[in-house]
């Protein structure tokens, strides 16, 4: 390396440690804010620079109709089924194909997203295509402010500060701002395990019951509680029945109660969409209308869609993949460093994705699925190795144009 490459690449690791310090400095919700701000104002940039190819390479079925103004190009793809239950709601018959089978239909989206931009365009006169992504925006923003609360509690301020920064300007943070359910769910779905944290069940039970109608996933949080409620109630025992008042009864029926109500309400969907229809198996059918496309018409057994997938698309060799992922997963859940994020964060990154694993195939829509897991982001083993650490912010900031482009012009995520 030559004297002047030494001294300019001296000069840019200090221009970065001069932005780390400063945004470290600032108070920890004004560096929040100028994080999800500054990430909102490059993805914005992103979505418009792919924009004008919409008409020329944008699939016909990412935007029905002929409005094809860059707010329908924020609400295409799923934003349509949302818009179709916000004016029309659910359809009482089941659309189907020409085979005879369930085709795809609103029945594979909750409730809780387009019905609160109902509510907002009902009382504003505010159209779809603007409520949807003003509630995402909002929405986005709170689930800002709770990953770093929930990150800062375990790791600190610093490892949080950066789980923000590649949450709010990492590849899928465009999502934070178009016409998806993505962002009411994680707001929900990160108080919840604050409030699971600070043992207020009340809330969680709140947050809980309407995270299970906005996402599919939310079956997570009372697995996590009944977890966590194990293992307090097993570190008790083992220390002796005084330990056991730190744990008293009237607490442990507050615990059961929430689980019990939260796992309900996220088995609901099912037997709504059963009753509504006449047709006991509407839900999975409709969820099984989006496989055909990839891996054929199948029986549903959980635990296999990756398998399926896997073997279909790269035989073997993709099914030991994924038996990789599997063991390596685990292990680095299992790190002292994964760990410092605190045992509800860890045990919820477990139980979210074997939900996961277990009911989806792994498509393009995998990654935005995994949003949920972006508190694992602040792990000091990422952010506290400078290599590391800016490699991916290198990789965050190349590759959302890369999803923009991939993801939401010429495929739904």
């Amino acid at each position: 390396m030559s004297r002047l490459d030494g001294v300019l690449t001296g000069s840019v690791a200090a221009g970065r440690r001069r932005v780390v310090d400063t945004v470290v400095s600032l108070p920890a919700w004004s560096a929040v804010l100028l994080l999800w701000t500054v990430g909102r104002l490059v993805s914005t940039m992103w979505l418009m620079v792919v924009y004008p190819l919409v008409s020329r390479v944008q699939p016909d079925n990412a935007i029905w109709g002929n409005d094809h103004g860059f707010t329908a190009f924020l609400t295409s793809w799923d934003g349509q089924y949302y818009e179709a239950i916000s004016l029309h709601g659910y359809p009482s018959v089941l659309p189907i194909d020409a085979t005879g089978h369930v085709a795809q239909n609103a029945w594979a989206f909750l409730p809780a997203f387009p019905f609160t931009i109902r509510l907002l365009t009902v009382s504003t006169g505010l159209p779809f295509t603007i409520g949807a992504p003003t509630v995402a925006i909002v929405a986005g923003l709170v689930a800002t402010f709770l990953l770093h609360r929930l990150v800062q509690e375990h790791a600190g301020a610093t490892a949080a500060l950066w789980a923000v920064f590649f949450f709010t300007c990492g590849p899928l943070s465009f999502l934070l701002q178009v016409g998806y359910a993505e962002t009411a769910f994680l707001a929900l779905t990160f108080g919840a395990l604050l409030a699971m944290e600070r043992r207020r069940y009340g809330l969680l039970t709140v947050l809980g019951v309407v995270a299970a109608f906005t996402r599919p996933g939310a079956l997570a949080i009372p697995l996590t509680l009944g977890v966590l409620a194990l293992l307090r109630y097993s570190a008790a025992r083992r220390t002796g029945a005084r330990s056991l008042d730190g744990f008293p009864v009237a607490e442990r029926v507050k615990v059961v109660v929430a689980g019990l109500v939260m796992a309900a309400a996220g088995s609901a969907w099912p037997v709504i969409a059963a009753w509504a229809t006449g047709r006991p198996d509407a839900y999975l059918a409709t969820e099984m209308s989006w496989w055909v496309n990839f891996i054929g018409r199948v029986h549903f057994v959980p635990l296999s869609p990756w398998f399926l997938t896997t073997a279909k698309w790269l035989g073997v060799g993709g099914v030991l993949l994924v038996v990789l992922l599997l063991v390596l997963y685990p292990l680095w859940l299992s790190r002292r460093s994964t760990r410092q994020l605190g045992t509800t964060t860890v045990v919820f990154a477990a139980g979210y994705a074997l939900y996961v694993f277990a009911v989806s195939l792994p498509m393009a829509s995998t990654p935005r699925l995994l949003m949920p897991l972006a508190p694992l982001m602040g792990s000091p083993e990422l952010v506290a190795k400078p290599g590391l650490r800016w490699t991916l912010v290198a990789g965050a900031l190349v590759l959302q144009p890369v999803f923009v482009a991939l993801l939401w012009l010429l495929g739904p995520p």
